[in-house]
């Protein structure tokens, strides 16, 4: 800190080398995801978001990840909190965070909806043949690539509407160029076809359901351990299709120990963090370490518990009557009457 102002101390600049001209416009995953390719130390890390609330993004977006997952297809986000959300990550991450949506498969209104706020990468689930991919792509982008349909309302013209590209008022070579889209293989049926899938020229990466893909295999879901022998199989297919076609893989790593495989099976954006477990976990580590301070407390001052109940010693007793009568006495002498209103 110098006590200059903000743009005299570039260091306290966030370092945002992906984003668009405007914080509403989508950050350039493809290339991203294309130098992560080239060279591994820059594979992307980010956070799994399933909580449908900006609060949490924007605190998610604070630590400034390099991509944050919102799932649409699984979490409750409506219309106004994806479009929302979005935006959170993105202002809020100064721009370093890019934003991936999952949308339920045949869902134009979330896909349009998560397009239009500037998400910088799509996942289309349960891909299962090159020609229904091939469908969503035409919604994902605009003309020539695609069919998209062109908004009225993502910018205001001669304001909102600055691109980082020559003959681009609109910002809709900006999505053509940034945005990617992930394939997700998630059942018998799209394993076998994951190698037309990943040929797609549209297609910028792959993702693995292991969920869907276990319950569509009959097999019995579980994580961690050793892999089904079918599985493994099929994973295997989903990883060299990865490798044969220059797909970059997307996935989530459920322990760090995990990260080191994954980059060299080829996952080039992976998630190490998820706001619904990640809470769940934290809330309950803290009430299992305070049970357990409170039982070595009531060990060292002669408390068992024997059968769930405690059973006090004498010597407790008379330590608890007098620690008590001393903590009530100051208590007493502590109190802060607060009013209501």
């Amino acid at each position: 800190m110098t006590d200059q102002g903000y743009l005299e101390q570039p260091d306290i600049h966030a370092k945002a080398p992906f984003r668009a001209a405007l914080l509403t416009q989508p950050g350039n995953l493809r290339e991203a995801l294309r130098q992560a390719v080239e060279d591994p130390t820059k594979t992307l890390f980010g956070v799994g978001h399933g909580i449908p609330s900006t609060f949490v993004t924007k605190l998610i977006a604070s630590t400034k990840p390099d991509f944050i997952w919102i799932d649409v297809e699984h979490g409750m986000f409506n219309r106004l909190t994806l479009h929302d959300a979005i935006h959170a990550a993105q202002h809020h991450s100064e721009g370093k965070s890019m934003v991936i949506v999952r949308v339920p498969k045949h869902d134009e209104i979330s896909l349009t909806t998560a397009l239009d706020a500037g998400a910088a990468g799509i996942v289309i689930p349960h891909c299962e043949s090159a020609e229904e991919v091939k469908q969503v792509l035409e919604e994902a982008y605009y003309p020539p690539i695609g069919k998209r349909s062109f908004s009225p309302w993502t910018f205001t013209p001669g304001i909102t509407d600055t691109s980082l590209y020559k003959g681009d008022p609109f910002n809709m070579g900006t999505s053509n160029r940034h945005t990617a889209v992930f394939a997700q293989i998630e059942s018998v049926k799209g394993v076998e076809n994951v190698d037309e899938i990943a040929a797609l020229e549209g297609i910028s990466g792959l993702m693995f359901g292991p969920g869907d893909y276990l319950a569509d295999a009959g097999l019995p879901i579980k994580l961690g351990g050793e892999p089904h022998p079918i599985f493994a199989d099929a994973f295997g297919k989903f990883v060299a299709a990865g490798m044969k076609h220059g797909k970059p893989l997307m996935g989530a790593a459920l322990a760090p120990e995990m990260i080191p495989g994954m980059i060299q099976q080829g996952f080039r954006a992976i998630a190490v963090a998820f706001d619904v477990w990640g809470f769940a976990n934290l809330v309950d580590g803290g009430i299992k370490k305070g049970r357990e301070f409170a039982q070595q407390v009531g060990e060292a001052n002669g408390v068992a518990e024997v059968n769930g109940k405690a059973k006090v010693d004498g010597k407790a007793k008379a330590n608890g009557l007098a620690n008590g009568t001393e903590l009530s006495s100051k208590i007493e002498s502590d109190v802060v009457v607060v009013p209501n209103n």
